[in-house]
């Protein structure tokens, strides 16, 4: 499993991890302004929050591009931005990915704007509602629609596809609402913490069951779970799988134990630690994901 990387495949790769990590914390920035609407003290915090998140995202998608650009001629940075091979990677599928990601995260943008300008006017400040509720959605689904137009998907069916887009989606909803979780449990009453995380806990229980049941398929038709310990791909996907384990176990220990334990304790601290660890082991997660789709492909 070990691999030589050239310094443009490294580029490629940390642009790549850092995309996914920009686009996780944009979805879950955002869906968290709903699942904390009712914490006013957190609004800005959040706000800051997905807003860096699209920005990493935009310049990642971008840094990605022009990486991709550069290791067609291999000489350097100008190399990037030479105008015959830029005009040819965005006439491919790898433009296609870009427009449709640039186009998400600018409507997640503008839903963030709008609940921006809201926060800044609190005397007449409303919940979030339909529009930028349709806003945040489009953006999610165009984003996460992106990463169908290249890579191993291209060459798959549309149910493949479709599976793809609801398991990006909701993986991106779960990593990326990790840190509000971890906020309020920091700023939080614990009264108020614990309702924040047991409301969570309701909607992420069929969602994370979706995403290993949509992640096995996904797996599955990729590899037909053939050559899974004799090749690199299939031990970097047996990597993941044991991450994902991993992340399940936080998981649980969360909802059955350090959360119901909240009130009674008074105590958040082995709480904000394991939701810690379970962001580093999501973006774990995301750095196997990403040796997968730049590096290694699938061997049937």
């Amino acid at each position: 499993m070990e691999l030589e990387l050239t310094s443009w495949e490294f580029s490629t790769l940390i642009t790549r991890w850092l995309l996914y990590v920009g686009v996780a914390g944009s979805v879950g920035g955002v869906c968290s302004l709903y699942l904390l609407k009712a914490h006013r003290g957190l609004q800005g915090a959040l706000l800051k929050y997905a807003f860096c998140a699209v920005l990493l995202a935009v310049t990642s998608a971008f840094a990605y591009f022009f990486v991709r650009v550069g290791a067609v001629l291999e000489e350097g940075i100008s190399g990037m931005f030479e105008p015959d091979i830029v005009l040819i990677i965005w006439n491919s599928a790898v433009g296609e990915a870009l427009l449709l990601r640039v186009l998400g995260l600018f409507l997640l943008l503008v839903a963030l704007v709008f609940l921006w300008r809201k926060r800044r006017l609190p005397a007449i400040w409303v919940e979030p509602g339909a529009r930028v509720a349709w806003l945040g959605f489009s953006g999610l689904l165009l984003t996460a629609t992106s990463f169908t137009e290249a890579g191993h998907a291209v060459s798959q069916s549309w149910v493949f596809q479709l599976v793809l887009v609801v398991h990006l989606s909701l993986a991106a909803w779960w990593v990326g609402t990790l840190y509000p979780l971890w906020l309020a449990c920091h700023r939080l009453a614990f009264a108020e913490a614990h309702a924040v995380l047991h409301r969570f806990g309701q909607f992420a229980v069929a969602a994370v069951l979706l995403i290993v049941l949509a992640g096995l398929y996904l797996s599955y038709q990729l590899t037909a779970w053939n050559n899974l310990f004799t090749s690199s791909y299939g031990l970097f996907l047996i990597t993941k799988l044991v991450l994902v384990l991993l992340l399940l176990g936080l998981a649980a220990l969360h909802k059955f134990v350090l959360v119901p334990q909240l009130l009674s304790s008074q105590d958040a601290s082995r709480l904000k630690k394991s939701l810690l660890i379970e962001k580093f082991t999501g973006a774990g997660i995301y750095f196997i994901t990403t040796v997968l789709t730049t590096l290694v492909g699938p061997m049937m």
